[in-house]
Formats: structure tokens, C-alpha cells, sequence
């Protein structure tokens, strides 16, 4: 397929949502493939265009190139933005993936319902993402490299150009007499990347010219062996989890390892998180599935972290939340709880929750650290904490997470399990009840 305007806006199309698309956000960089982008998509009649610079200020010249894909967008009449992000790399973390994080991160930002991200990858980078992903060892997902057409944010993101080869591209330029930038960067083989592009991938051409094509086609294949991998981890897991968005053990014994690690994978990546490395995972059906009923083992893994209680896996994001921490709370206000990821309010509720009448002074918000007793509303005794929790089945990584409510040093109330008596609404009354709700809802 020649690159020209008619073929991109017919592959534009081609994907089931392209009819419901208002705006098209190009993710323009001023780099030769982006600059191709831009010109073919100022060709088409009818499309609404914006292009997005996002300057990772990682090279003293990034200001300029930000003013040519301005003047660039100008000469095309295509509304042009750019958008300063903090790329530092963390510990641990390489420059290349801090970069795309976040300018990915800030992308997410513009992308609404109504919208669509294009990139301009194409049949080369596909090759590229191939192969440094068979380096690393990854399975049929990361094989799969880089998919046309996903969603992203609250629409979408489209690779057109994934069908077309780099040199198509170059071909493309010099015709239109384009002008482009060059980042020197690209041309240092410390990168992962650049070391494939301008070492590797040369020689693999001599011998065989067509292996970028060849590579991509294997990675499309890839892809379907994905989709159906998901598929059947859909299947099993209907055995397998719960309505608390657990996983049952016992079920889950019942398929072989592939299909364990299999559902495994889906159910982490459901819940939000990165998959584990293969190491992790044999430690994960290791200690999860086959330690002792009584046994409440751990594994952690990046943001992440998975627990086994009484015949459950449960996955959480890892926290450092310090237990002896005391917090000050004016019950007028949310407060913040960063170590939980959490706010605290009250609720009012009828004939539910604290009276108003022992609201009127600041609580202490505290966290069990051992021998905290309380006497539970309509219950003849006090009891220590420790056994109430444990009669209520509450997962022992979880209990020293559960605010306390202290009025000076009384315990007033455990959030969301028990009001102490005496402190409790009466029916006909209408109380506060303690709860907590994700730190970025307020």
C-alpha cells in the first residue's frame, strides 16, 4: 500500500470506533515519522486535528524543537499545544521508560471520550519492540509488541503507520520536501533501542531484507495468541473468584500450572497492577497455593503485594503505613489518610453511627499496635480488638490499617466494624457513621 492521504484516512477508518472520533490528537515530536504524520493528516478534508509537543526537557535544544513543530503546525493550519512533564528517571527505572511514562501519563490527560491518540510508529519500531521484548524474555502479550488500535484514557490510540516501513516513510519526506528534527540522541547506541536500530538490525537485513515485515507479521500472530489466552483465563477464572475480588484456592488447584499462571496474570492485570516477573510467579503458586491452611504468607512485586487468608489470594497495592502514627481530626473535615491512599468523613445516618453529642471536640485517629480494647454498642462486655478481629475474619495485614477513633483516650469507634457503647445514636436519632473513600475523590 503506497503512503499517501486517501490510504491513511482509509486505514483512519478502519477501526470500529473512527465514526464517533471528534478530535485527533497527534502526539507530534518534530521528528521525520511525526512529521509525516502531520502533513499526511493536514491532507485530509474534514479531520479535526490537534498536535501536542510534550517536552521531556531532556536536551538543551528540546525549547527550539518545540518552536519548530509550532511553526510547522502554523504553515498547516493544525491547532498546536506543548506541554512541559518532569521525565526523571527514578531508581531503578531506565531513562527511556521514564520518558514514555510520562509523557504517556500527560497525554492521558487530553484523551476524552470523544477522542483519539495517533502515534507514528511504524513497521520498523514494531520489529524493534519485538525483538527487546523476546530479549527480555516476555510471553505472548509482550510479543505481541504494539497493537494498531487500543484503548487509552477515556478513547482510544491508533498506530497508522504500523503497515508502513521507515524508509517509506524517509521516501515520503524527501518527496514533500519536509523539514524535520534530528535528536542526536537517537543516535547513541547505549539505548536498548538504538543498539537494535544501528547494529543489529542492519546485518539482519543483509541477510534478510524483508525481517522487519516478517517481524511485525509474527508479532500480529502473537497478538491473536494473546486474545485467546485471555480468552480462556476468562473462562477459568469464573470458577475462581469471588465477589470480594479474591481468587479461591481450592478451584484454582484444579487447573494445571500453565492455566494457574495464566488466570494468575489476568486477575493482576484486572486489578490494576504490572505482571511479575516469571521468578515471582513460581514463588506466588509456591507459597500461595500450596503452604499450610493456617499459613498467611506474603509475596511483593513492584507496586504490589499478594496475601493468602483462609483459603483466598488477596492483591493490594504495597504501603509503607506506619501503625503508630496519631492523627488530629476536626470531624468538620475529610481527613486525609496518605499511608491508606484513603480520606476519613462522617456520613450522617439514621439511627447509625456516633451521637452528635460526642462530636464536639476533635477526635484522635490512631492504629492498632496491641492491647486495644473496646466494648462493642449492644454487647454485654469489652473485648480485646485483637479477638474482635478476629471473630469478624478480617485479614491480619489489614488490622493495623483500620483507623481507630479515639475522644481523648477512649476508643471510641473502629471505622467500619463497631461504635463503643455508650457513644452509639439512639434509633430515632440520626448519627455520623465513620468512613473511608479514595484519597482522590476530595
Amino acid at each position: 500500500m503506497v503512503l499517501n492521504p486517501e490510504n491513511l484516512r482509509q486505514r483512519l477508518w478502519q477501526f470500529p470506533a473512527a465514526d464517533q472520533i471528534k478530535t485527533w490528537w497527534l502526539a507530534y515530536s518534530g521528528g521525520v515519522d511525526s512529521q509525516v504524520l502531520l502533513h499526511l493528516l493536514s491532507r485530509i478534508k474534514g479531520l479535526n486535528v490537534r498536535a501536542v509537543y510534550i517536552d521531556h526537557g531532556l536536551h538543551p535544544a528540546s525549547q527550539d524543537w518545540s518552536q519548530h513543530c509550532a511553526i510547522s503546525c502554523q504553515q498547516l493550519n493544525i491547532p498546536f499545544q506543548s506541554i512541559s512533564v518532569n521525565a526523571r528517571a527514578e531508581p531503578g527505572e531506565s531513562p527511556e521508560a521514564a520518558a514514555r511514562h510520562a509523557r504517556y501519563q500527560q497525554l492521558a490527560t487530553l484523551i476524552g471520550q470523544e477522542d483519539c491518540l495517533l502515534t507514528a510508529q511504524h513497521e520498523d519500531d514494531q520489529a524493534e519492540t519485538l525483538l527487546l521484548q523476546l530479549i527480555r524474555g516476555a510471553g505472548a502479550a509482550g510479543l505481541a509488541a504494539m497493537p494498531t488500535v487500543t484503548r487509552f484514557s477515556r478513547g482510544w490510540h491508533l498506530r497508522p503507520l504500523l503497515g508502513f516501513s521507515r524508509q517509506e516513510i524517509l521516501d515520503y519526506a524527501q518527496v514533500q520536501q519536509l523539514n524535520w528534527i534530528e535528536d542526536p540522541s537517537n543516535q547513541d547506541d547505549c539505548y536498548d533501542r538504538n543498539f537494535l536500530r544501528h547494529r543489529i538490525t542492519p546485518l539482519l537485513k543483509q541477510r534478510w531484507p524483508s525481517i522487519s515485515h516478517s517481524l511485525s507479521r509474527a508479532a500480529e500472530l502473537q497478538a491473536e495468541n494473546a486474545r485467546l489466552l485471555e480468552s480462556l483465563a476468562e473462562l477459568d477464572a469464573k470458577g475462581v473468584e469471588t465477589p470480594q475480588q479474591s481468587l479461591a484456592i481450592a478451584p484454582l488447584l484444579v487447573l494445571d500450572d500453565m492455566r494457574q499462571r495464566n488466570v494468575l496474570r489476568h486477575w493482576i492485570q484486572q486489578q490494576g497492577f504490572g505482571l511479575p516477573s516469571r521468578a515471582i510467579m513460581a514463588q506466588i503458586q509456591q507459597q500461595m497455593l500450596h503452604s499450610r491452611e493456617d499459613a498467611c504468607p506474603r509475596v511483593s512485586w513492584s507496586q504490589a503485594e499478594m496475601h493468602r487468608y483462609q483459603g483466598q489470594l488477596y492483591l493490594l497495592p504495597a504501603q509503607q503505613h506506619d501503625s503508630h502514627q496519631v492523627l488530629q481530626w476536626d470531624v468538620n473535615q475529610p481527613l486525609a489518610l496518605p499511608s491508606l491512599q484513603q480520606h476519613l468523613e462522617l456520613q450522617p445516618m439514621a439511627g447509625q453511627g456516633i451521637a452528635a453529642a460526642h462530636l464536639d471536640t476533635t477526635l484522635t485517629v490512631r492504629f492498632r499496635t496491641g492491647g486495644e480494647t473496646i466494648k462493642p454498642a449492644g454487647r454485654k462486655q469489652t473485648h480485646s480488638l485483637k479477638k474482635l478481629l478476629q471473630e469478624a475474619g478480617v485479614p491480619p495485614w489489614l488490622r493495623s490499617r483500620i483507623p481507630l477513633l479515639y475522644r481523648q483516650d477512649t476508643l471510641i469507634a473502629v471505622v467500619g466494624y463497631w461504635i463503643a457503647e455508650g457513644y452509639q445514636v439512639t434509633a430515632d436519632k440520626t448519627g455520623q457513621v465513620p468512613v473511608l473513600s479514595a484519597l482522590d475523590r476530595f
